[in-house]
């Protein structure tokens, strides 16, 4: 970056800072509703643990960030078993981001009570279960795909197909697959691709996002789980993007657990797969190993992360990433450890450093 190029960065962030940094979350999208983008870069993303208001998306629109990942756990939409599903909760977010030009990732996981004990359990025990899976990706390419039912019944709205569908989360990982297996796991895809290719030939099927570097006796490493996956004979067509997870102190360490996917892909001939990071995140608690001591600790590793990305961007083929996440989670909430200050907002909706450091970014600054 270029010394002009700093001055205004910093100029940037200092003239934000004295404006607006006492300024509530309601503030900020009363200025967005009188000064949005036409469309926001799809390469900067986000993730939300607590639920999205208007103004949040709002903000997401004018702060140019074009892809918002929502995890939809099955049960979720689909309470009984009886193919009776409850889209209301996605209808509202395919709502909200289709009429801002925001791009949506799906990521479906969770086995659902009326299937199984255990919700980590991927559905390809048995016909009976395979079947209610594939009913389930079907009806919601058919609705929300090229086509759609919903945009249907919606004509109002500009349609915004959603294009990307991610099948499970972190399947590396015990927490989130058991037993964690890279051959079920490719059975998963290999017998979802075609479901959601025949509902929606424009359609791409993004794998889960491996968790990097699980703890010891946790997990199996990103890298080496792709490696076995590719040992599943048919596994390379069962998808389109590789996505991972690429969590560590550092953003160096998040770039070192990045490329073992990329040299997977190359080796096995995809190279032309792009990567999606769909989680990555610093807090600004000083806490836990993924905390980095104060919000100012936080921007800056934005900074670093994002700008060494956006070098790398064509070698590693990436096609987005997704900020873990949007805001932070209140002290009495259940959740990881790391999750509760990796936010770009605090719990009260204040804007922390963090955000205007993703600004200088995707206002091009």
């Amino acid at each position: 970056m270029t010394s002009t190029r700093k001055t205004t960065a910093t100029l940037f962030s200092v003239l934000l800072l004295a404006g607006v940094v006492l300024l509530s979350i309601n503030n900020w999208a009363a200025k967005a509703e009188t000064s949005r983008p036409s469309y926001g870069d799809p390469f900067f993303g986000v993730i939300a643990q607590n639920p999205m208001s208007k103004s949040d998306f709002d903000l997401m629109e004018w702060g140019r960030m074009g892809s918002y990942r929502m995890p939809v756990s099955w049960e979720s939409v689909e309470q009984s078993g009886d193919g009776d599903y409850d889209w209301g909760q996605m209808d509202h977010i395919v709502t909200m981001t289709s009429s801002r030009g925001i791009r949506l990732l799906p990521t479906f996981y969770n086995s659902p009570s009326w299937l199984t004990y255990d919700k980590r359990k991927l559905p390809i025990w048995s016909g009976y279960a395979i079947g209610k899976w594939k009913d389930f990706l079907r009806a919601a390419v058919e609705r929300y795909g090229h086509g759609g039912e919903f945009w249907e019944e919606n004509p109002d709205l500009d349609p915004l197909p959603v294009v990307d569908w991610q099948l499970w989360n972190e399947p590396n990982i015990k927490f989130f697959a058991y037993p964690v297996s890279p051959r079920k796991y490719a059975k998963l895809l290999k017998i979802s691709a075609p479901v959601i290719r025949s509902a929606d030939p424009a359609a791409k099927v993004v794998t889960a996002g491996l968790y990097g570097s699980p703890p010891k006796g946790k997990g199996i490493d990103a890298g080496p789980y792709l490696n076995r996956l590719y040992e599943v004979k048919g596994f390379r067509k069962s998808f389109d993007v590789a996505a991972i997870h690429p969590y560590a102190s550092t953003f160096r360490g998040s770039l070192e657990r990045t490329w073992p996917i990329r040299r997977s892909l190359n080796v096995h001939h995809n190279r032309n797969k792009r990567i999606d990071i769909t989680e990555l995140g610093w807090g600004s608690d000083s806490a836990t190993i993924f905390g980095k001591g104060s919000t100012s600790g936080q921007a800056d590793e934005i900074r670093f992360a994002y700008r060494a990305l956006l070098r790398q961007r064509n070698r590693l083929h990436l096609k987005s990433v997704y900020w873990f996440s949007w805001s932070d989670l209140p002290d009495n909430s259940r959740s990881c450890a790391f999750c509760f200050k990796t936010g770009l907002f605090d719990e009260h909706g204040n804007a922390k450093p963090a955000w205007y450091s993703m600004l200088d970014f995707t206002h091009g600054i």
